[in-house]
């Protein structure tokens, strides 16, 4: 029905002009959530690195990461120890924090990966050959060459502080580093043994007289900043001497004369 001429219009056609309402920032106004969405785009590439219709460069970009963070985590605990906190791994690294759980799950993670890495090189290099004397000096100088390293002796520094409070880390490092390296040289000795080149004997055993032998004190003088034999030249003739004495303790037994056995 048409409104009479000259009534009122209805209170609920009667509206007030609009007025702007002033807009808070969403980063002041949500900045928990906002932070996370940040996280989240930043890690997007990980989801993405994991989808088999994606290209390599997510992949690549993200071992990157992984390898920024863990350089990162290794120059630090070298420099402060083990007691650098997580953060500062990731200003270190560039990247966030929420990044580094990413790719690797905890603290300890972190720690094995970068001292299995550091550990790696050490049993890099023992391969038999026909020349076994040749074989154990090469190995007995490179072995010595890398416990001489600044780096190395940092990072005994910080297995063996950190070994109480992560016993299953520090025991799986020693089965995967030491105990595996004897091993491989217990391999090539006791090959030696069979083909008669060394006489015949317990291979662990002469596994680890020779490691003895190769390396002497020189480990304790690392740990303690005592003189070292610091030139290249010095522990060749170190290496040379230690495997002379080895290879003279396990010489095979000369063959018994007739007049001994008939008497």
């Amino acid at each position: 029905m048409a409104a009479r001429p000259g009534a009122a219009a209805p209170a609920a056609m009667c509206r007030p002009p609009c007025r702007e309402r002033r807009r808070t920032p969403l980063a002041l106004a949500f900045p928990a959530q906002i932070t996370r969405l940040r996280d989240i785009i930043e890690l997007d590439g990980i989801v993405h690195a994991m989808e088999p219709t994606r290209t390599a460069a997510p992949a690549a970009r993200q071992e990157r990461v992984r390898d920024a963070v863990r350089d990162a985590a290794q120059a630090l605990w070298l420099e402060r120890g083990y007691q650098t906190s997580m953060d500062d791994v990731a200003r270190r690294a560039g990247c966030s924090k929420q990044t580094v759980y990413a790719h690797f799950g905890s603290k300890a993670d972190l720690f094995r990966c970068v001292i299995e890495d550091l550990l790696a090189p050490i049993t890099a290099r023992l391969e038999p050959s026909g020349d076994l004397r040749g074989t154990l000096i090469a190995f007995a100088r490179e072995h010595a060459e890398l416990l001489a390293t600044p780096q190395t002796q940092a990072r005994r520094r910080i297995l063996i502080a950190e070994a109480p409070r992560y016993p299953d880390i520090a025991q799986g490092l020693y089965r995967g580093g030491l105990a595996h390296l004897i091993e491989r040289l217990a391999d090539v000795l006791g090959e030696a043994m069979r083909r008669g080149t060394l006489r015949e004997g317990d291979p662990d055993t002469a596994a680890e007289l020779f490691l003895g032998l190769s390396i002497g004190v020189e480990s304790e003088r690392h740990l303690f900043g005592a003189t070292q034999r610091r030139t290249a030249g010095e522990r060749e003739a170190w290496a040379g001497t230690a495997v002379d004495a080895f290879l003279r303790a396990y010489a095979p037994l000369p063959p018994s004369s007739p007049s001994r056995k008939q008497s």
